[in-house]
């Protein structure tokens, strides 16, 4: 009776609770070889590992989690965009009659990795504490607050890529993470 209760405790125990799978979404802030300075990635979560993994542009991105386009990473078309309050979207001019994508929080993440931007210098000033990474504190900053531990290889994974879209629009979030040296 002992043998079958510990075997049944053995089993019970190894299951692991899976959350059910859901696309997600993530960037990357750092040069690339397209010339760009963020990637972006659609995948799905199934609570143990990542599929479906997919490297996307940024009009992409803004489509897809707009609900513009339909897509396996947003079959239901839900505006994640307008969830979370982020000035983004897709915009069809009435004379030509093409969609543009637009994405204010989106053209503040270079901020983060750089001081000064690496292809523009018109674009102002970065957030970064020096010239082409950030400050070892901001970056110790990101990996408690968003799991990137390494600001050149990691992406703002899900969750956290939409806690940074909105950190970047938060003047006093911009002042504390500056003050990081």
């Amino acid at each position: 009776m002992k043998m079958l209760l510990v075997l049944c405790w053995i089993v019970t125990s190894s299951f692991m609770l899976v959350s059910p799978p859901h696309a997600a979404f993530g960037v990357k802030v750092s040069f690339q070889s397209t010339g760009a300075l963020t990637t972006y990635i659609a995948y799905i979560d199934n609570g143990r590992t990542h599929t479906h993994l997919k490297i996307i542009s940024e009009t992409e991105f803004i489509k897809i989690a707009s609900g513009h386009w339909p897509s396996i990473y947003n079959p239901t078309r839900k505006n994640y965009f307008e969830e979370h309050n982020y000035m983004c979207g897709v915009l069809k001019d009435s004379f030509t009659l093409k969609d543009y994508t637009y994405c204010v929080p989106l053209d503040s993440l270079w901020k983060l990795h750089f001081e000064k931007n690496p292809l523009d210098v018109t674009k102002g000033k970065g957030w970064s504490n020096k010239q082409f990474n950030p400050s070892l504190s901001q970056e110790l900053f990101l990996y408690k607050n968003y799991n990137v531990a390494h600001i050149d290889s990691d992406f703002f994974l899900d969750t956290n890529m939409w806690k940074i879209l909105g950190d970047v629009q938060n003047k006093e979030w911009i002042d504390k993470y500056k003050c990081l040296k």
